[in-house]
């Protein structure tokens, strides 16, 4: 848990707040993106694998946190590609903190909506 909370400090650190607007509409379309694909995708693998319609209809959006991975795989794409890393590091950690903070109220409301809470 101490590794978590320094990575994710660091993290945050490293985001520069005024490179958000020269980077907004970059990062709106990631955004927009990977929302797409968690409910498409999540939908696609429901109906698939015989769920029902509620689950069908929720686990994409019961889905939408997004772990530090995606912070680490910046990092590397972003030695690899120099000319594009702080644009990456910046789209990537926006992004991050945007759906760790609306992600766990996204995957509560879906998980209520499916009546999978007790």
């Amino acid at each position: 848990m101490p590794f978590l909370i320094l990575f994710f400090v660091l993290a945050g650190a490293a985001l520069e707040l005024g490179s958000i607007v020269t980077i907004g509409l970059a990062g709106a379309c990631y955004v927009a993106a990977r929302a797409a694909g968690r409910v498409l995708g999540g939908w696609m693998g429901a109906t698939l694998a015989g769920s029902d319609r509620l689950t069908r209809k929720w686990i994409g959006v019961a889905l939408m946190p997004q772990a530090g991975v995606a912070i680490g795989m910046a990092l590397l794409a972003a030695e690899r590609f120099p000319e594009y890393g702080d644009q990456l590091l910046q789209i990537t950690i926006g992004a991050t903190v945007f759906f760790e903070v609306v992600g766990p109220l996204l995957t509560r409301l879906a998980l209520s909506r499916a009546g999978a809470t007790g």
